[in-house]
């Protein structure tokens, strides 16, 4: 059998330093290593084992250990001492054989001893044991590269993600007076997501997200959400069919195993209602300034992502609040947080941090509450809360956009005539599809919260008094906002006989630019005098009804109700 058929020392040959004296010695050394097919450089003293050790850079060091000019001791002290990224092995080859010399030898970095004379058989034993050594040294700093170059890759991976994903969510609608949120992450990148943005009407949106899983993955899952309901909040789409779009959204390309919780509110301060959807988080509250949970909306609906559109239900719950507080939204990860015997904050340790802060400071309850509870403990789960605030408005004005000549502002005649039966009012969110094609129209651009505004409530009234025949006086009563939805829900799902038909006319009476607005339902109207002819001194508070009428007057130059109030008019000055 050949010799040199040895596991491990084929795959790169060494190159072996012999330092040594004695010509016969470094010949016997250098016959064996050959044969097993090594390189060999030689030196005859230890001042040449340090120039060659520099000059050659050998995988192995053979050192005699008495030689003239500098013994190999005191070479091998100073070759440990010189820079070096690699293990090279140093066996001390000598007649000396005490135990002080084998351990002073050991002490300043030789690894292994050898008695001259040698066995043949044992230096082949030994040159083939270290270069097997050495081989696995070689794969293992190979691993090593091929690690740190995966790490610099992935860090250059991570600035890139953590750019991106930082510009996306560093929104305008997070800078919202209103709002305070964190999102802090327990790896690079976070799987919560926070969103806020403004709709037509000056309503807030605020979503909080949760997708299963940690790091880069999560974030992914969760990122396309952000567009998706920036761009639906901007269009006047209401919560439902937000929630609806962003359950398609990553049904269509999710692998089942991956969902996100989410919580979706819109906060109208005009009218003073909150309308919350729940899928899979943690309950949102409503705390009032005194710090009363004054109402709680637990998860209602599994997390998006996981049903199909025909089991999904965008169903929301809304109410009409009547005291200042804040709405408090958390991911799992916040109530979750363990402390050092393993208890969790839970529902209750947050509701009660929420009661004891002042408003204003319930975001830093939160923050400082889960920093106790961890006591300095890396937490297992991205950690989210946003807090939004809900005030008690006592005028509702909006100011149109300041108005300019007909030439400024580059407008031509334009008409648009619409008709929506029984079907089309039960399966369309009207009012974003019309303002979403007249969002088009270049000088209407700026005035797309007013317009949001008076259309919605001109078609609404249509809509719940007309069509409907709904009483809006039923929300003044205890209860009466939550069975008023309830009752227009039943009533809109069975809806088979019906019409509105709407008139858009932009053009200029007396070169003034103006927008006409008609607007005819199929019932039998409504006692609209109540509301359009009256002061605003007289509209109470906490009435949930007739405000809205009154804002379109306010908005408007002129509306005219006609046939009982079946039809309305409108005319609005650009």
């Amino acid at each position: 059998m050949s010799q040199t058929a040895m596991p491990g020392s084929q795959a790169k040959p060494l190159k072996i330093l012999v330092a040594d004296d004695t010509i016969t010695n470094v010949k016997q050394l250098e016959a064996v290593a050959r044969k097993l097919g090594h390189d060999v450089v030689s030196a005859a003293d230890g001042i040449e084992a340090i120039e060659k050790y520099r000059a050659e850079a050998p995988d192995l060091i053979f050192m005699d250990i008495m030689m003239p000019r500098m013994d190999g001791i005191e070479a091998a002290r100073r070759i440990r001492e010189l820079p070096c990224d690699r293990w090279v092995p140093i066996v001390f080859f000598s007649a000396l054989d005490s135990i002080q010399d084998i351990l002073k030898g050991l002490e300043i970095g030789g690894d292994d001893y050898m008695v001259k004379p040698a066995n043949l058989q044992v230096i082949r034993a030994k040159i083939n044991g270290y270069a097997r050594a050495l081989a696995m040294q070689e794969q293992s700093r190979s691993y090593a590269r091929e690690l740190a170059a995966w790490r610099d890759e992935a860090e250059e991976q991570n600035k890139l993600g953590q750019h991106i994903i930082g510009r996306l969510l560093d929104s305008k609608g997070l800078r919202d007076p209103m709002i305070k949120w964190l999102n802090t992450p327990a790896l690079s990148f976070s799987g919560d997501l926070v969103c806020a943005a403004r709709g037509p009407g000056d309503i807030l949106y605020v979503m909080l997200a949760d997708a299963a899983g940690h790091g880069l993955s999560a974030a992914l899952t969760a990122l396309p959400l952000t567009q998706v309901f920036s761009g639906m909040v901007f269009k006047g789409f209401p919560i439902h069919t937000i929630a609806e779009e962003l359950n398609a959204k990553l049904k269509s390309f999710l692998p089942i195993d991956r969902f996100v919780a989410a919580s979706l509110a819109a906060v109208d301060t005009r009218n003073q209602t909150i309308e919350i959807w729940n899928g899979g988080n943690p309950d949102v509250l409503l705390v009032e300034n005194d710090g009363n949970i004054a109402m709680r909306w637990p998860s209602r609906h599994p997390p998006l992502g996981i049903l199909p559109a025909g089991l999904f239900s965008g169903t929301t719950e809304i109410i009409n609040y009547g005291q200042a507080g804040e709405l408090v939204m958390v991911s799992d990860g916040i109530i979750e947080a363990e402390n050092h015997a393993g208890q969790r904050l839970n529902q209750q340790g947050l509701e009660d941090l929420l009661r004891t802060a002042m408003p204003g400071e319930r975001l830093f309850a939160i923050e400082d509450g889960v920093n106790r509870q961890l006591a300095g403990r890396v937490e297992h789960d991205d950690l989210s809360a946003l807090v939004v605030q809900v005030p008690i408005e006592r005028r509702h004005t909006l100011r149109s956009p300041q108005a300019g000549t007909a030439a400024e502002q580059d407008i031509s005649e334009w008409r648009m005539d619409l008709s929506w039966g029984a079907a089309e009012l039960r399966n369309i969110d009207v009012v974003p599809a019309m303002l979403g094609f007249m969002g088009q129209i270049k000088g209407l651009q700026p005035h797309q919260g007013q317009m949001f505004l008076i259309v919605s409530e001109l078609f609404n009234n249509a809509l719940d008094h007309g069509v409907l025949r709904l009483d809006s006086a039923v929300k003044n009563q205890e209860g009466g906002f939550e069975r008023y939805l309830e009752e227009r829900e039943r009533r809109l799902g069975e809806l088979h006989d019906g019409r509105i038909d709407i008139c858009f006319h932009l053009h200029q009476p007396d070169r003034q630019p103006v927008l006409d607005i008609k607007i005819r339902d199929s019932g039998g109207g409504f006692d609209y005098h109540a509301y359009i002819d009256a002061p605003d001194d007289n509209l109470s508070l906490y009435q949930s009804h007739g405000r809205g009428i009154h804002l379109v007057k306010s908005l408007c130059r002129e509306v005219t109700y006609l046939d009982n109030g079946s039809q309305v008019f409108a005319r609005y000055a650009l």
